[in-house]
């Protein structure tokens, strides 16, 4: 049984591959990190970090080519999309995840198994891959396409721990919180997070908005644009403010504390 850990360097897997050095849950032979080439600056520097905690080895695997190069037009045609809102109230379909992250960690694992191209793996179960699901997202979930590769969700069934358990984890132990795992250019991005880019890495938020622009452009039989907010606008014309960045109070500030709670 090969023990691997999917890793994509955020709160929940840090704090599972953390929990497997802490001798909290069994020892890991391994984990792999996707790189899609375009996380944030402040993700390749917790993952540096993060290496240098673990008794075992990362292995950092990505595709042959970076997302925001090849998420490109050629002759109108997108090579491989993300889910970016249409102009017609729909979505592209969601082809990144599988590129960019399925897709090298199998191809690492297969290596790891000394497994040629063409080769099957027979036995059920060869592989026990860990993936950072949190308690509160159990729903996300899923059995692997792969027969010789069993998934287990340590937060949920191990340790139950939702994802502000494993902050407090963290905290206790004395660990750095770490940043979101997700691209630079994800259109699943709220507009705090939007907002958070924007304000503290304006370099890759203007890398976002440079992508869009070119990704945006009108494809499909019904030539239809594309946006990475979903207000359906370019990115950099969306107003990110909250109610009480314009004025607005919120219960908190109108609160007299009467109440006793």
């Amino acid at each position: 049984m090969l023990r691997i850990l999917s890793l994509g360097a955020g709160v929940q897997s840090t704090t599972v591959a953390l929990l497997s050095k802490h001798a909290e849950l069994e020892p890991l032979d391994c984990a792999i990190f996707a790189d899609t080439g375009w996380e944030p600056k402040a993700v390749y520097n917790h993952l540096a970090w993060l290496e240098l905690q673990l008794p075992f080895p990362v292995h950092r695997v990505s595709a042959r080519t970076r997302i925001q190069d090849e998420n490109q037009h050629s002759e109108g045609i997108r090579l491989t999309t993300v889910p970016m809102f249409t102009q017609g109230g729909g979505r592209l379909h969601r082809q990144c995840t599988r590129r960019y992250k399925l897709d090298p960690i199998h191809q690492q694992i297969r290596k790891l198994l000394g497994l040629s191209r063409y080769q099957h793996a027979q036995k059920w179960g060869l592989v026990e891959q860990w993936i950072g699901i949190s308690l509160d997202e159990a729903n996300r979930m899923r059995d692997s396409e792969h027969t010789w590769i069993q998934h287990r969700y340590p937060l949920v069934f191990d340790l139950p721990k939702t994802r502000q358990a494993c902050l407090s984890w963290l905290k206790a132990h004395f660990y750095p919180i770490p940043p979101r795992s997700a691209c630079v250019c994800c259109p699943f991005h709220s507009n705090a997070e939007w907002r958070q880019l924007r304000d503290r890495s304006p370099d890759e938020f203007q890398e976002a908005v440079a992508y869009e622009q070119i990704a945006s452009k009108p494809s499909g039989p019904l030539r239809l644009r594309s946006f990475l907010h979903q207000k359906r606008i370019p990115l950099d014309q969306v107003d990110f403010s909250t109610p009480e960045d314009r004025g607005q109070l919120n219960w908190l500030d109108e609160c007299t504390g009467l109440c006793g709670n």
